[in-house]
This record gives C-alpha cells, sequence and structure tokens, in this order.
C-alpha cells in the first residue's frame, strides 16, 4: 500500500488512513540520543502486523467490549430481578460508547455489519474491507460473550438446574435475540429492519461534516441513539440492530445449548442478520440521498 486513502469514519466523516496517517501512540517519543526503551511497542517484532492489520484490530476488541459489557448487563438482570428493561438499554447504550472509543479513531468504529455494508453499497467504504471488517466483528461478538459467560458462569449454571444440557430460553435470550411470544417473523423482520434504519439514518447525522451538533461526542451520541431505540421500540424483538452482535453470541452459546439456539422459532436466527443489513442500507440511502444538505 503506498501514498493516502480516504477511509469512512463512520458514515459522512472521512480521515486519512494508510502509510499517510500517524498511528495513535500511548508512548511518550525518546529523547534524540536516549537509548531506546525496551517497552518502546516500535520495536516488537509483530509491530509491523499491528500496524498492518490495525483497523481489524480495533474492530475486533471494539466489539469484544461492546458485547462484553451487552452480554454482561442481560445477565446481570437475569439474575438480579430487582433490575429492568431499562436497566438493560441503559447497559448496552453505555457499551456502545465504551467500544466507539475503543476503536473510533482507527477504524471508524463500526462494530457492525450493517454499519460496513451500507458504507460500502453507497460508496462510503472500500468493499476490500468489509470481509475483515466483518469477521473481525463476528469474532469479537464471539468473543465477548465468551468472556462474559467466564464471569457469569456459575450463576448461570445455577439458574439453568446445574447445567447447560438443555436450552432454556431465559439463558439462551442472554447472548442473542429471540422472538417473544405472540410475534411472528414478519413482525420481527420488519421491527429489527426499522430500528436498523433509524440506527444508520441518525448516526448519519451524527457524524455528517456539515451537521456539527455531536462534534467531539460522537461516541457518547451513539451511544444515547441506542438506549433510545432500545427503551422506545426495541422491546418487540430485542434491537439486535447488529449482525455480528446476535451472530457471534449465538454461535458461542450454541456450545452450551445445542443447536436449537439456531432452529428456535422457526429458525429465528436468520432475522436479526438479514433485516438490520437491508435496513441499514435503507437508512444510509435516506440520510445521505433524501434529505436536503
Amino acid at each position: 500500500m503506498s501514498g493516502t486513502a480516504a477511509v469512512e469514519v463512520g458514515p459522512g466523516r472521512s480521515e486519512e488512513t494508510e502509510q499517510g496517517r500517524e498511528p495513535m501512540e500511548c508512548e511518550q517519543n525518546n529523547g534524540e540520543g536516549e537509548r531506546p526503551s525496551k517497552l518502546d511497542v516500535n520495536r516488537w517484532p509483530p509491530y509491523g502486523l499491528r500496524m498492518a492489520y490495525r483497523e481489524y484490530i480495533a474492530e475486533f476488541f471494539g466489539t469484544l467490549v461492546l458485547l462484553l459489557m451487552g452480554n454482561g448487563v442481560v445477565a446481570t438482570c437475569s439474575l438480579d430481578k430487582s433490575l429492568n428493561f431499562l436497566s438493560i438499554t441503559l447497559g448496552w447504550g453505555m457499551a456502545v460508547t465504551m467500544g466507539l472509543y475503543v476503536s473510533l479513531g482507527i477504524s471508524g468504529g463500526h462494530l457492525n455489519p450493517a454499519v460496513t455494508v451500507a458504507n460500502a453499497v453507497w460508496g462510503k467504504f472500500p468493499w476490500r474491507k468489509v470481509p475483515g471488517y466483518i469477521c473481525a466483528q463476528v469474532f469479537g461478538a464471539f468473543t465477548g460473550a465468551a468472556c462474559a459467560y467466564s464471569i457469569f458462569a456459575d450463576l448461570l449454571k445455577e439458574m439453568n438446574g446445574g447445567n447447560f444440557e438443555r436450552f432454556e430460553l431465559h439463558v439462551a435470550g442472554i447472548f442473542s435475540t429471540y422472538p417473544r411470544p405472540g410475534n411472528g417473523l414478519f413482525s420481527c423482520f420488519l421491527g429489527e429492519m426499522l430500528c436498523t434504519a433509524i440506527l444508520l439514518f441518525c448516526v448519519c447525522g451524527i457524524f455528517d461534516n456539515k451537521n456539527w451538533a455531536a462534534k467531539g461526542h460522537e461516541p457518547l451520541a451513539v451511544g444515547a441513539l441506542v438506549f433510545a431505540i432500545g427503551i422506545n421500540i426495541g422491546y418487540a424483538t430485542g434491537y439486535a440492530i447488529n449482525p455480528a452482535r446476535d451472530f457471534g453470541p449465538r454461535l458461542f452459546s450454541s456450545l452450551l445449548l445445542g443447536k436449537e439456539v439456531f432452529t428456535y422459532g422457526n429458525c429465528y436466527f436468520w432475522v436479526p442478520i438479514v433485516a438490520p443489513l437491508l435496513g441499514g442500507i435503507f437508512g444510509h440511502f435516506l440520510y445521505s440521498y433524501v434529505v436536503p444538505h
């Protein structure tokens, strides 16, 4: 790779990447003539790989933080009956904010295949990076779910009768979304699609160079947006609004609870994958090509 390339940092805002952009460094530069520190990350053997794949690494860790905290708050609310849906939505909003603080300045803080694909479809992100971003997001979500489980494992086993040999919805729902009783597939699909369309529509506004209402506070604004979606219109489906957030933990929970995590609810698992992808494309289109600037 040579030169610089403008890559979308969230919908609507770009910044230079590749060789033309200096990486964020945690350490201070050594003064001229000083002996280099052994702790200088620039001297680590894997430094070249770290720089070459920094965007994917940031997506991995950002999504890991998102799912560790998100699945963690659902587990906490499942164990402590004094907490309610408000606690879950607030916890997820804060989880999104923390995930963005980890990744925003490096990878753009997508943390969501719906964001990545929507940006690529409308020419704001290179297609060649899409597979790597999505793999990093799904693997980060899987790992975040595993970390959350490791914290609550004994308590969850007790809640599930001492083992995970059978599928229990109240345990499976800690990791992924499932249809509520009486809510059909079409309603769930439409709900997920519209919730994700609203997510991308508002995220485009938050990161719009010509709309500075959230400048400097983008992670907080997106976290507040996710909280608003959850508390207002997310109850019916559990508002996955993120294929990686749902599929990664579902893969992990299948190791504990079996294949029923995929077959439950007439094979519901595909809804929080397909619907957010379509909704994200539609929401991005509305803001970028319909709303006047």
